[in-house]
């Protein structure tokens, strides 16, 4: 408790980014575990993950879009620490087709996962909801997606494959939350009976 309150006081937003900060993220990862905890199989052999903490620093996408000059001391490089999940056998995180759990985000999801961002890699959202459930997971992202692009590729995967969610009981959908107000959010038809396989 005492570790998720100090966690909760910390800053919810990367300084120098429009993304969330790790201590936030893992904070809503942890959440979100205890919420669809009750929904998934009981039977299942928890999955071992393997958990270790890296030092990033990096210029985030909101300085970066400045266009400041090299040296530039306003906004200094950021140094956050994020926790990488692990494969049992130390592998880097991975996600699993056929998990009961389906992740549906955008660059929120992406910010510690994808190296590209800068923020490092297997540490994310849906890494740490994995490693909360103790769980496989399967995802959909898609960087600046907004409120539909990870909709419409669920939508294209089941006109492909009408069983991708076969063996699915909780899709959790992340995006921002300015989508709320300024979302397009398009409508996506889905096969008849694709959401009753589960």
């Amino acid at each position: 408790l005492l570790e998720a309150s100090r966690e909760m006081r910390s800053p919810a937003y990367l300084a120098t980014d429009s993304h969330w900060a790790p201590t936030a993220m893992r904070h809503a990862a942890a959440q979100v575990a205890d919420e669809i905890r009750p929904m998934l199989s009981a039977d299942h052999a928890p999955l071992e993950h393997r958990r270790t903490s890296v030092t990033v620093v990096n210029l985030g996408d909101t300085a970066g879009m400045l266009n400041l000059p090299d040296g530039q001391q306003l906004y200094p490089r950021e140094r956050v620490t994020i926790d990488r999940v692990l494969s049992g056998a130390g592998e880097p995180w991975a996600p699993a087709p056929d998990a009961e759990v389906l992740v549906l985000g955008d660059s929120f999801c992406n910010v510690y996962s994808h190296p590209g961002m800068g923020w490092g890699s297997s540490a994310g959202f849906i890494e740490q909801l994995s490693s909360s459930l103790a769980r496989p997971v399967d995802r959909i992202v898609v960087n600046a997606g907004g409120s539909h692009t990870a909709r419409q590729r669920l939508a294209r995967e089941l006109a492909r494959d009408p069983d991708r969610l076969a063996g699915t009981r909780v899709v959790v959908y992340q995006f921002a939350m300015r989508e709320l107000a300024f979302g397009d959010w398009k409508l996506f038809e889905m096969p008849g009976d694709a959401l009753d396989r589960g």
